[in-house]
């Protein structure tokens, strides 16, 4: 029953694992792994092809494009997901700002979940993350294009 708790909690805490139930949150955990990268390690580079999807689980986590900070990640945040699901190169470089702690799926082992009712909510989950990065980043293009304000 305690590690049922522990996967309830990941659930809450990990946006693309709400609404799934304690167990279907251990069986996806089961079928990816644990990695671990040292403070300024590059997890992936910009343009690299990419088939893995991962959650930052402990640390931090830097999302750079052209050498420019576009996101800095924490616990319980997904990336990745965009080069597993459009099979185009990576948009950003990865770099643990702090020693981190990462799970990870492969797109061999998302096809494999995708075979199950628990794939459906997990998709629905990045398409929800993805949007909301959508909606930020049209936000932003709205201000930045917003003509000065005259004091």
């Amino acid at each position: 029953m305690k590690d049922l708790a522990k996967y309830k909690r990941y659930g809450e805490r990990i946006p693309i694992f709400h609404g799934l139930s304690p167990e279907d949150v251990e069986y996806i955990l089961h079928h990816g792994k644990t990695i671990y990268f040292q403070q300024g390690k590059t997890i992936f580079h910009e343009g690299q092809l990419g088939s893995n999807l991962f959650i930052l689980l402990s640390g931090q986590i830097a999302l750079y494009h052209k050498a420019r900070v576009i996101a800095e990640l924490k616990v319980g945040a997904a990336f990745g997901e965009m080069a597993v699901l459009n099979h185009k190169p990576r948009t950003a470089t990865a770099v643990a700002l702090a020693d981190a702690r990462l799970f990870t799926l492969d797109e061999k082992e998302i096809n494999s979940l995708l075979e199950k009712r628990v794939a459906v909510r997990l998709l629905l989950n990045i398409i929800h993350v993805l949007s909301e990065r959508l909606e930020s980043t049209n936000a932003l293009i709205a201000e930045l294009r917003r003509p000065a304000q005259n004091p």
